[in-house]
């Protein structure tokens, strides 16, 4: 399985624990939400917010739900 974003944002970023990266979130998130969200489980409500506080691109956070979505110009 490939690697979610999340994940390697939080690798990218001095490996940033599941706890901190969940309190980057309002409100925040527990550790186990955050694991979640790396195995796939992310729901749409977040996927904004997450794009916004991290920059991670919401097609790469949830390809399934913005397939066929243009990049932003």
């Amino acid at each position: 399985m490939a690697k979610s974003p999340i994940t390697k944002f939080r690798k990218d970023n001095g490996d940033m624990s599941l706890e901190a990266f969940g309190k980057l979130l309002r409100p925040p998130v527990d550790k186990s939400t955050v694991l979640r969200w790396e195995n796939g489980q992310l729901p749409f409500r977040r996927v904004l917010e997450i794009e916004k506080v991290t920059g991670i691109d919401r097609r790469k956070l949830a390809p399934k739900m913005f397939r066929g979505l243009e990049a932003a110009e």
